[in-house]
């Protein structure tokens, strides 16, 4: 089972709740994908602090939602198979043309301008020694200045990056800064790699690396840079088991 997650985000605080799960079942033999979306404990905390509004097509939060397609709210963030573009795409992705929806919303993290939903995938550490990876966009490059987009044009794959904790204003939240070794400041790193892997402050990943995956300059500078993400996390952590992710369908 294949699992993503949805986040909200109120336009008054610019604050960020993770509200719901997406699960996608592989079927065996001739049946096909059975996928199912959940609203998340997180959602009761985003409708009593920001007034959160249940999602069109699901309007009750303590309801498990099964289907044999892929819900619309995710299906329109998922570029159409017909369009002609739909390969270069998914290589500005890192992805081939056999990728699946939740293979490019994971990536890709279906961004809509018309409004504030952003898909993201769980973090899913190794059982032997509780490292991650994940290979995903850099976040804000457009407001990094000229030189920093400038130097991006020049990044190699396999390039070593540097991160660097941060406060970010006006919350103070922490972030994680992305820099070139010679000191660029390049963007950010996604919050679902910063916001739920904090503890006393302070982010918990260890031995966390970055590396360029690859960089895309005939994209939009949302999608120029493609990096790879790796780091450590506490024994036992898994993300999933936090209580802002447990599903409100059948809690006791």
């Amino acid at each position: 089972m294949d699992t993503l997650y949805l986040a909200w985000q109120d336009y008054r605080s610019r604050r960020r709740f993770p509200v719901g799960r997406l699960s996608a079942c592989r079927g065996l033999g001739s049946e096909g994908t059975e996928y199912e979306f959940s609203y998340i404990n997180g959602a009761l905390k985003a409708q009593k602090e920001a007034n959160f509004p249940p999602i069109p097509g699901f309007s009750k939060l303590d309801k498990q939602y099964r289907s044999g397609r892929l819900f619309p709210l995710f299906q329109n963030r998922v570029m159409n198979s017909a369009r002609p573009d739909r390969p270069e795409y998914l290589r500005r992705l890192g992805l081939d043309e056999s990728a699946d929806p939740i293979a490019e919303l994971a990536v890709s993290e279906g961004r809509r301008h018309t409004d504030s939903y952003q898909v993201f995938p769980g973090i899913a550490p190794d059982d032997c020694d509780g490292r991650f990876s994940y290979r995903c966009m850099t976040h804000g490059l457009r407001h990094s200045g000229v030189g920093a987009i400038r130097r991006t044009e020049s990044l190699e794959p396999g390039e070593l990056l540097n991160l660097f904790p941060a406060r970010e204003a006006p919350t103070a939240a922490l972030a994680i800064m992305v820099h070139t070794q010679d000191c660029h400041h390049i963007g950010w790193a996604p919050r679902y790699l910063v916001d739920d892997l904090q503890r006393d402050g302070a982010w918990m990943v260890t031995d966390a690396k970055a590396a360029v995956a690859q960089v895309n300059l005939d994209a939009p500078l949302s999608h120029r840079l493609l990096v790879n993400f790796s780091g450590k996390l506490p024994p036992g952590f898994r993300m999933e088991d936090l209580p802002q992710y447990q599903p409100i369908a059948g809690a006791a």
